[in-house]
């Protein structure tokens, strides 16, 4: 269980603390938590240390579930090692990951928002058993993995391809050779600027004419 480095345990309040807490406390597995904080009564079937070496943690044979935040690499990790999530999504692009993971059944979603002890121990439950999430999981790794060199292969057969030809200059995105002020298209936003100033103040000016002729015919009338 982790909610990645990003997020500090300090962002947590005791409430969403004390549902993981209690729920996690009633769960027939040891739980290795990744927590940078001191917690006070930690079940004990529950592990809390500031660090763990995920990678290799996810690979062994022993896990059953990885509940996350969501972040890529963390998904990223899970799939390659075919263990199932539950997704707690915070912020930035964890939502869309989660909802990802929900859409190819490889895991379900929790809401920070409004978990209860109930949601969060029903998504654990539903994912450990239900034989499927683990059965997706796996596909996907096996679908991912299904190519022609690994990715270190690929890294250094590029890396020797460049060195063969001298940089591979042709390779090179024109975008790295643009001045910056090309690259922003600053001429084209400051022209953008200029012109809806003209506009806005042509406007402005329209309309204290319109006011002023207004004031004049109430005060002749």
């Amino acid at each position: 269980m982790s909610f990645g480095s990003t997020i500090s345990s300090s962002m947590f309040n005791m409430e969403k603390l004390n549902i993981f807490l209690r729920v996690v406390s009633k769960l027939p597995y040891t739980i290795l938590w990744k927590w940078d904080a001191d917690v006070e009564n930690v079940p004990d079937n529950v592990v809390l240390a500031k660090w763990f070496p995920q990678r290799d943690l996810l690979k062994h044979p022993s896990i059953k579930l990885f509940i996350t935040q969501g972040g890529l690499q963390s998904t990223d990790e899970a799939i390659d090692a075919a263990v199932p999530l539950v997704g707690v999504p915070i912020l930035w692009d964890q939502w869309m990951n989660v909802d990802k993971i929900a859409e190819l059944g490889i895991g379900v979603m929790c809401s920070i928002h409004d978990v209860t002890e109930e949601s969060f121990r029903a998504a654990i439950d539903t994912v450990l058993t239900d034989k499927r999430y683990k059965e997706n999981i796996e596909n996907l790794r096996n679908v991912i993995r299904d190519q022609p060199q690994t990715p270190l292969e690929r890294a250094v057969w590029w890396s020797e391809y460049v060195i063969r030809h001298n940089g591979a200059k042709y390779l090179r995105s024109p975008a790295f050779d643009m001045p910056v002020q090309e690259y922003y298209e600053i001429k084209l936003i400051l022209s953008i600027i200029l012109v809806c100033a003209l506009v806005l103040g042509i406007i402005c000016k329209l309309c204290i004419k319109l006011i002023s002729i207004f004031k004049r015919k109430t005060k002749l009338e």
